[in-house]
């Protein structure tokens, strides 16, 4: 019996030395081997977790360091992010208003609009983008499935 544990504890010993000290991890699959739409609950959470989270927490971060200091799931997910499954829109980011007109009114009137816009469209869009494997929102040339603000803000005039 001593002689089957000490060969069993062996054999453990050598397939964690193999793996650099640790099991193995089953693969984390995501876009663009296994479109977004097409994952399953635990595969977008596993993608979220090891590939869009480390991204767009340097991306925030870079923008405004002290902002996103702490930057989790909640971040865009909004706090109430595992009771709705995760599901976007997040309902802690405000609302965006619904019309171009008034959108340009608040770019005239909110002083941090402005740089926000800039890094919404130039930073997180094409992150996220690129991350989900998907075009950009591109107004002139709407695509249906395109990353662009309503993924993660809802509209002033509309529920989530």
């Amino acid at each position: 019996m001593k002689i089957l544990s000490v060969v069993s504890t062996a054999a453990i010993a050598a397939i964690l030395l193999h793996s650099g000290g640790r099991p193995a991890l089953a693969k984390v699959v995501g876009p663009p081997e296994v479109a977004w739409k097409d994952m399953k609950f635990a595969q977008k959470r596993s993608y979220m977790k090891s590939a869009v989270m480390p991204k767009m927490k340097t991306v925030f971060q870079t923008f405004d360091g002290e902002k996103f200091k702490k930057f989790t799931c909640e971040t865009c997910h909004g706090k109430d992010a595992a009771d709705k499954k995760y599901k976007m829109p997040g309902g802690d980011i405000h609302p965006l208003p619904s019309t171009p007109e008034a959108f340009g009114a608040k770019m005239k009137t909110e002083p941090t609009w402005p740089k926000f816009t800039k890094f919404m469209s130039q930073e997180v869009e094409p992150a996220m983008g690129k991350l989900l494997d998907v075009p950009v929102f591109d107004p002139k040339a709407p695509v249906e499935g395109a990353f662009g603000c309503k993924k993660c803000h809802t509209l002033e005039d509309a529920k989530p």
